[in-house]
């Protein structure tokens, strides 16, 4: 009995999308799928696979130049100045696990099989070495219900950055004194008014008189 040929990381990630395409034929011929969401989706299939495939041989011949992903195109204006969503947008769904929950559990099985390949040396090393794949393979992953944070591999020996916690300042306590007692029969007087009180008889005991 021959054995089964061993597929490299960029030939199981073909097997995977033309296994898809596969079934979004099916879909389309039951009435599962309109024409502009078909069309749609094959066309980012056929993307994926000839973008990856071209990214895979370069690094293979060492000619490929890393590069820092992409952000997402820019929505389109039109000439009269309004702004209006593409009809990707319209048309493509948002939802984490949309193609799965549309095929159950063949497109489940094909999105593990997605997910063993992205984790394999291989493909690992490519990830690192090209960042722009995982822009690239970002929306196969989200329809087929793959975590994004197996596009982003460490490389070996990485060590995270350690950020020094932030020291928190501790607000000096204002300590109050306590208000004096004042004792009101010993406010000082103005200068004069307690020599003329004097004069006058105040705080003076008046003498008792003898029987």
């Amino acid at each position: 009995m021959e054995s089964l040929p061993i597929l490299s990381p960029i030939q199981g990630l073909t097997t995977v999308i033309l296994a898809v395409r596969g079934m979004v034929d099916g879909w389309f011929t039951r009435g599962l799928l309109g024409d502009a969401l078909m069309w749609l989706l094959l066309k980012r299939l056929s993307l994926i696979r000839v973008k990856m495939e071209a990214l895979a041989a370069r690094f293979e011949a060492g000619t490929l130049r890393p590069r820092r992903a992409r952000a997402a195109m820019a929505e389109r204006v039109a000439p009269k100045g309004v702004r209006t969503a593409p009809v990707s947008r319209q048309v493509w769904p948002r939802r984490f696990a949309w193609l799965v929950r549309l095929g159950g559990w063949q497109v489940a099985g094909r999105g593990s099989q997605l997910r063993a390949t992205l984790e394999t040396p291989e493909m690992v090393a490519l990830l690192i070495a090209a960042p722009q794949a995982a822009r690239i393979l970002r929306p196969l992953c989200w329809m087929l219900a793959v975590e994004t944070s197996v596009l982003r591999p460490r490389p070996a020996g990485y060590v995270a950055e350690i950020v020094p916690a932030k020291i928190a300042v501790v607000a000096k306590e204002r300590v109050r004194r306590p208000r004096p007692v004042v004792d009101w029969g010993r406010i000082p007087l103005p200068r004069g008014v307690l020599a003329a009180a004097r004069r006058q008889g105040f705080g003076k005991v008046p003498p008792q008189e003898v029987d």
